[in-house]
């Protein structure tokens, strides 16, 4: 039951932000806030890689509190929705790599190197006349991780301590090949998202960006 609704959960929401990221944005990014704030707290407060934070109350009920903060942020603010989002993703894909390169997920020239790539993506999510297609490469980039990090964490390939690591960081440390996977999907998530809101808009008033 510890493992079965966590990756129950991670594929339905790595399924519904890898399709339908942009389409669902406002209400998907409310629960891409509350995970996120959830699992970077969690690893925060990870004083060992050895250690589960979760063994603590304290700790789990200030992850449960600054994923809800994040989730009413990203549900009610634009800019604060694609920060979190762009900033969320870019940490993980910029761990994943360094733990490909040998790193561990928790050394601090990975988490370095995340915090870098999670300022740029923000960054050029916020400034850039392509708003619509970053959010659309996040969610797909994601959403594809946390539903490769549910199917692993169903079948027993990796555990909860790593997806709080860093999603895209656990399924490259476990496989070259599951690492495709992740990439087939984000690219086939693209490819629908785009397809799918040629003509649709997200519903924020301009006035928030």
């Amino acid at each position: 039951m510890r493992i079965l609704i966590p990756g129950l959960i991670a594929l339905l929401v790595g399924i519904a932000f890898c399709f339908a990221g942009y389409r669902f944005f406002r209400i998907l990014v409310a629960i891409w806030g509350f995970i996120t704030g959830f699992l970077l707290t969690e690893q925060a407060l990870s004083f060992s890689p050895g250690s589960h934070a979760l063994t603590s109350l304290a700790v789990l009920i200030a992850a449960i509190i600054v994923g809800l903060i994040l989730a009413a942020l990203a549900y009610y603010l634009y800019v604060a929705a694609v920060v979190i989002l762009a900033a969320s993703v870019g940490f993980w894909v910029g761990t994943g790599i360094m733990t490909a390169l040998g790193f561990a997920a928790h050394s601090t020239i990975a988490v370095i190197v995340g915090v870098i790539l999670a300022v740029i993506l923000a960054i050029l999510t916020l400034t850039l006349n392509l708003t619509k297609i970053l959010i659309i490469i996040s969610t797909a980039l994601g959403g594809a991780g946390v539903l490769v990090g549910g199917i692993l964490l169903l079948i027993g390939k990796i555990s909860l301590d790593a997806i709080s690591a860093g999603v895209v960081g656990a399924i490259i440390q476990r496989s070259l090949l599951w690492s495709l996977v992740w990439l087939v999907l984000a690219v086939l998530g693209i490819i629908t998202q785009i397809s799918s809101t040629q003509k649709y808009a997200a519903n924020y008033p301009r006035s928030q960006f």
